[in-house]
């Protein structure tokens, strides 16, 4: 976790806290839902005035298009993102394991790519289970986050906790694009930072360490 503010990049519904001259938009307006702001990730700027890295608009365009998805880790040393999940009830490994590695496996295969780094682990937590799936960047797409989070849902249909957020069919399209593009670019740049993009609340919380 950071342990300065410099390290952290807010995204709130109804911040001021944006830098100036970045587009805003809003994701999500129905009643009793939550909102939540995403803008042009290029245009975004650190305080210190660095460049926003490609990796933590990745982070942020997952979780605005996903919103099953609780949290997603850019992993450094390994190149690789790991995704949380949380279900309300009791899970296992191996179970989880048959459920999503053949599923993966067979469309890799027609995609002609292999995995490098697959790994899945849950954990309970106050009677939560957080489900972690681990892929390398190298030979993840779009795509393949769209079936994951596809499968999970199928899977565990009503246990799967999340936020409902309203996404417009145009904007689920913007933001798809938004992971491919940015999935492309960190895959032949070293991103130098692990960053992690969290919920809370009403905000989407993005660190760097």
């Amino acid at each position: 976790m950071p342990n300065t503010m410099q390290d952290k990049t807010l995204f709130e519904t109804g911040s001021e806290r944006w830098i100036r001259n970045t587009y805003i938009l809003e994701v999500g307006a129905k009643s009793g839902q939550r909102g939540l702001k995403t803008g042009m990730l290029s245009n975004l700027q650190y305080k210190d005035g660095g460049r926003l890295q490609d990796g933590v608009g990745l982070l942020t365009s997952i979780l605005t298009r996903y919103t099953e998805v609780g949290s997603v880790q850019y992993w450094r040393e390994e190149h690789a993102l790991k995704f949380k999940f949380m279900v309300n009830q009791a899970q296992d490994d191996t179970t989880l394991h048959e459920l999503l590695k053949p599923a993966l496996e067979i469309f890799h295969q027609l995609e002609g790519q292999r995995m490098r780094v697959f790994d899945i682990a849950s954990r309970s937590e106050e009677g939560v289970s957080v489900i972690t799936i681990t892929r390398d960047v190298d030979s993840m797409s779009q795509r393949e986050v769209g079936l994951i989070v596809e499968l999970l849902k199928g899977a565990y249909k009503h246990h799967l906790i999340y936020d409902q957020i309203y996404l417009p069919q145009d904007e689920q399209i913007y933001q798809e694009e938004m992971i491919t593009q940015m999935l492309s670019s960190i895959q032949t740049i070293d991103v130098k930072k692990n960053v992690v993009a969290l919920r809370e609340d009403d905000k989407v919380l993005v660190f760097k360490t």
